[in-house]
């Protein structure tokens, strides 16, 4: 016997085909991302409109607290102070849910309607706002079944000048 009879070694296989792996593992993996994504960007959004709620109230109660002593204790000007610190927080929180209505936010002195205290300053103001979450995004409208009431409420003490 030869040597040269000896059959040469086999060459290794070709690599098996990958065209369309990458695609079928996508579209298996990416409905899971998303539902994963969901969940926390629905949070963010409702931590974001409690933010915003919260700093209106704040801002509104904070004018409040700065009113001089002298409008506080007319009922007329008392009033209008109340109506502009009202104005400050639905200002700030239209931007939650442009082209819907939101429940005005509730302005207090003493918790009494601002103008009532006749001669008096109030020793506290409060702002509070309370709101159904409109959010087209996820489907959550407010009067739905599954909405979301966002309360806002900032207290503070009336300094005045």
């Amino acid at each position: 016997m030869t040597m040269s009879s000896a059959r040469p070694l086999p060459s290794p296989s070709p690599r098996p085909r990958q065209r369309g792996n990458a695609a079928i593992e996508a579209a298996l993996i990416l409905p899971i991302f998303v539902l994963f994504l969901t969940f926390p960007i629905y949070y963010a959004r409702c931590f974001w409109h409690y933010t915003v709620a919260q700093k209106a109230a704040q801002d509104a109660a904070h004018y409040l607290s700065q009113v001089s002593a002298a409008e506080m204790r007319s009922r007329p000007l008392a009033q209008a102070a109340g109506n502009l610190a009202l104005q400050i927080a639905q200002t700030e929180i239209a931007e939650l849910a442009p082209g819907s209505t939101i429940d005005p936010p509730i302005v207090q002195c003493d918790y009494l309607p601002c103008g009532t205290l006749i001669g008096k300053t109030p020793s506290t103001v409060r702002v509070f706002i309370t709101f159904s979450m409109h959010d087209n995004i996820f489907g959550v409208v407010p009067d739905s079944r599954y909405g979301l009431v966002i309360t806002a409420d900032a207290s503070m003490r009336y300094v005045g000048n």
